[in-house]
């Protein structure tokens, strides 16, 4: 099974977004997107648009199937994780890059709604940053890694993502099908990685000796400054 990329949505999103000033935090599970996102925001009283929130929630309610059908065939399926996890490694990455510019045609529309001044941060939401960055500049994509976290450290060891193995337990086969997705997992933050380097990306590292304070300081030492962020009065407020 292979997914297309449709080029025109990721041409209409380079359109809507090269007027706004808004910087991706990328990043595999575990690495600190939101919380990073929410050091951002609450220091600089930026908004923030959690991209897996809207993946996982609004936007299933909102995919077209002329605009969308990708996602469609995802979110129609009796079961959505079930048929993620019987994908093979290549076809769940043909689909999560065919899944990308549908999910920024979402996102386009709803910025649409908001001031185009407004400045803005979109936390994770994307397994492919070298797709990203054919719509936005790499100065406005920051990656966070942490490289001494595995995939088993962040879901069998992290209570607050218990619900992922909860879920996993109630399918067929459920073994085999949680070792595909810590599998799946691992191949998503080395891939997310590699073309974070391929593309000039950022990378910011993450260890236990950095705080996470620290590490939003150097995102606005560097980031910040070159994406020249205009901080909206008062902050608004996007709904999932």
């Amino acid at each position: 099974m292979r997914f297309v990329i449709d080029h025109a949505l990721l041409a209409r999103a380079q359109e809507k977004l090269s007027g706004r000033t808004l910087l991706w935090i990328a990043g595999g599970a575990g690495s600190g997107k939101t919380t990073v996102c929410q050091a951002l925001s609450t220091r600089l009283g930026l908004s923030v648009y959690d991209m897996d929130a809207h993946i996982y929630g609004s936007y299933h309610g909102r995919f077209s199937p002329t605009r969308h059908p990708v996602n469609m065939v995802w979110s129609t399926a009796p079961d959505g994780l079930a048929w993620l996890l019987g994908l093979s490694w290549d076809e769940f990455d043909s689909f999560n890059r065919a899944a990308l510019p549908e999910y920024l045609d979402l996102l386009c529309d709803d910025l649409d709604e908001v001031d185009l001044n407004s400045a803005l941060l979109v936390d994770g939401g994307l397994c492919n940053p070298g797709l990203l960055a054919q719509v936005l500049p790499t100065r406005q994509i920051a990656c966070l890694a942490a490289p001494e976290v595995s995939s088993v450290k962040v879901w069998e060891q992290t209570g607050e993502r218990a619900a992922m193995k909860d879920a996993i337990a109630r399918l067929p086969n459920p073994e085999a099908a949680w070792r595909t997705f810590l599998e799946f997992d691992a191949r998503i933050t080395q891939t997310i990685l590699d073309e974070c380097r391929q593309n000039g990306i950022s990378i910011y590292l993450r260890d236990d000796t950095t705080s996470v304070e620290e590490l939003a300081q150097r995102i606005v030492n560097c980031e910040l400054s070159i994406v020249n962020f205009r901080t909206p009065d008062p902050p608004l407020t996007i709904d999932n």
